[in-house]
């Protein structure tokens, strides 16, 4: 008969589906960062609004064009035009950009606007007079420019090229500064670019007026709304991987790039803009760039929004992933190691989750979450509850037939049978596909026993040596058989000392005779089949390191380490980390001359050493060994 234990892989799909907005269909010509239906059209405090003007009648680089007539609230809005031929403004409400460069700790960090002039500073090639100032991103060269809240005054001087001070508008088109043309087609110094406008305002029109109908779009100045948050499941198992995802368009203070937050949701509630990128490296992060804003947020338009707070109960801990690769930030003086860092999943979308492009979620359930607790997340005076459990799980065997003719019988034999298995819970991540693999800790692997193989459900006693043979430099480790169905062996190397090892034993915890039992010794009469092993060490290739099992073999003892051996895997027999291994007809009957307790032995060879390095995961490994009886098997 068949002797085989076979594991099941699980894979979850999700298919997510973008919803487009779909504004401004009336303007064809004219785009406007704050037209958002989502959120009524509204934006607040010292947010920068992008203007573009798509003209094709404009959009020559290489010729004159004169710039469009663009006005905000009647009060001319200067068009620049960029390398991709279309025009650009930026504007800001003028005290709120005062207010957010006033909480600037390090140039070029946090909201930042760069230097301010005051609107009759005449020395960047083109007039501003209707604004009420205006900010650019360099101060070399220059005199008269002010910072914070300090009253504009007129720059002087000649502008030259240094590190951009601007952090609010990271990401503008460059200036078009064709040969052919004034810079910008308006003949703009291309160092005081991106310009931003300033203007006094409570409402705004922003308005085109090209040959023909007018181009206009109405805005609302005031308090954020259609704040909203949401996660992703409404159970959450052990283990898995909670995502928020939270809409506050104020929080999109950078219409050109995904604006990053992080938060200190402990007890020091504190909240910075752009400790790190929107790829996870360091911005203010690590010096005195690194600002609380909590004290300032009212002044910068912000009523309850602005604020995150976690009460992380029993159920959550808070981790790292790219967009955040540390769990703490600090100012020089002070570190805040609670945090969560929001990413806007796309420039100007107002949208921010705390998911990396790995799908990797930094709040995550503990291991060891009690069922029925909560944990707690409330932002803009809203809460959610987080609730740990377990779902109930079912496996369906959907059995075809097929019929040849009206007479033909079910053809079973070389039928393939869909297996399903509906377990929530194994589905940690839901922004991303599950594989129930054999190395995962944390999985619960279905497994279908067909005959009686022997498994390492009895294994025991692991050890690690540095060097072998002979047995050297052994550190044990501690070693389980917690799930009966897949019987794998979880390593735990917490007592293991970090360093390089060669090889690993552990027990069987069978006979020498209980194996044979299950083995085909074909020299015997009327016996005609093939012994294998299944085998998956790829718990040891992820987490040690280890790459190359060319020169790995197996070697059996029995009764003790130091006993009689016979080697059944040899040097060049495997070269990948888990598949099927066929044993030699003459290690069976070797075996079958054995008495005593089975010893397994891994030697990695020097090619292929494990390294062991505070390891934070189990790492759960499969050896079965099984016989095909091709007599027993219909055909």
């Amino acid at each position: 008969m068949k002797n085989i234990h076979l594991f099941l892989a699980l894979f979850f799909t999700l298919s997510l589906v973008p919803i487009l907005q779909a504004d401004a269909t009336s303007n064809p010509n004219l785009y406007v960062s704050a037209e958002n239906s989502k959120f009524d059209n509204r934006f607040s405090g010292s947010m920068v609004i992008e203007v573009v003007i798509r003209d094709p009648n404009l959009q020559d680089t290489d010729q004159g064009k004169g710039e469009p007539d663009v006005t905000l609230n009647g009060k001319s809005l200067r068009m620049v035009q960029a390398t991709d031929g279309n025009w650009y403004a930026y504007f800001a409400n003028v005290d709120k950009a005062k207010i957010a460069d006033s909480t600037v700790g390090l140039p070029g960090k946090g909201l930042d606007f760069g230097v301010f002039c005051s609107r009759d500073s005449s020395v960047f090639g083109i007039s501003l007079s209707e604004t009420d100032g205006f900010a650019i991103p360099h101060s070399s060269g220059i005199s008269g420019s002010t910072n914070g809240n300090s009253q504009f005054s007129q720059c002087t001087g000649t502008l030259s090229s240094s590190t951009s001070l601007n952090n609010v508008v990271r990401n503008a088109k460059a200036i078009n500064t064709n040969s052919k043309i004034s810079p910008g087609q308006i003949g703009l110094d291309p160092d005081a670019w991106p310009l931003i406008q300033l203007y006094s305002f409570n409402d705004v029109i922003i308005q085109y007026n090209p040959a023909g109908n007018p181009q206009s779009v109405s805005l609302d100045y005031d308090d954020s709304n259609n704040i909203s948050m949401y996660i992703d499941r409404d159970l959450y198992p052990q283990n898995s991987e909670v995502f928020l995802t939270l809409n506050d368009f104020q929080l999109n203070q950078d219409p050109t790039d995904e604006d990053s937050w992080t938060f200190n949701v402990n007890s020091t509630s504190s909240t910075f803009y752009q400790a790190f990128d929107s790829t996870g490296s360091d911005s203010a992060n690590g010096g005195s760039g690194l600002v609380n804003l909590i004290p300032s947020l009212s002044n910068l338009g912000f009523e309850d929004n602005g604020k995150l707070f976690f009460n992380l109960g029993s159920v959550m801990e808070l981790n790292s992933n790219d967009e955040q690769p540390n769990t703490f930030v600090s100012n020089g003086a002070n570190t805040f190691s609670q945090i969560i860092t929001l990413v806007e999943n796309g420039p100007n979308s107002g949208i921010f989750d705390n998911v990396d492009d790995n799908d990797d979620s930094i709040v995550k359930i503990l291991n060891d979450a009690p069922r029925g607790q909560t944990g707690r997340i409330e932002y803009d005076q809203k809460s959610i509850s987080v609730l740990t459990g377990f779902s109930s799980a079912s496996v369906s065997v959907n059995k075809p037939t097929l019929t040849i003719g009206s007479d033909s019988k079910p053809m079973n034999p070389g039928t393939e049978y869909p297996v399903i298995l509906i377990d929530p819970d194994q589905n940690l991540n839901t922004n991303a596909r599950d594989d129930l693999d054999v190395f995962r800790e944390t999985a619960i692997i279905p497994t279908i026993t067909i005959g009686n193989p022997v498994t390492l459900e009895h294994a025991q006693n692991a050890i690690f040596y540095t060097s072998y043979p002979p047995f050297t430099g052994a550190d044990p480790a501690n070693s389980s058989v917690p799930d009966s169905n897949s019987d794998r062996l979880e390593i735990d190397t917490s007592t293991v000392a970090n360093g390089s090892y060669e090889a690993i034993s552990f027990s069987l915890g069978i006979t020498s005779s209980t194996l044979s039992s299950v083995l085909l010794d074909v020299s015997e009469s009327d016996t005609s089949g093939t012994n294998w092993i299944n085998y998956d060490l790829r718990s040891f290739e992820n987490d040690y390191g280890i790459s190359d099992f060319s020169d790995t073999t197996f070697t059996l003892y029995f009764g003790s380490l130091t006993g009689p051996s016979i080697t059944i895997v040899d040097a060049g027999d495997i070269s990948s980390s888990y598949g099927f291994i066929q044993i030699d007809d003459s290690d069976v009957a070797d075996i079958s001359d054995e008495s005593g307790t089975v010893f397994l032995v891994i030697d990695f060879n020097p090619s292929g050493m494990l390294s062991i390095s505070n390891e934070t995961n189990d790492q759960p490994i499969v050896i079965d060994f099984f016989l095909l009886d091709y007599k027993m098997m219909k055909v």
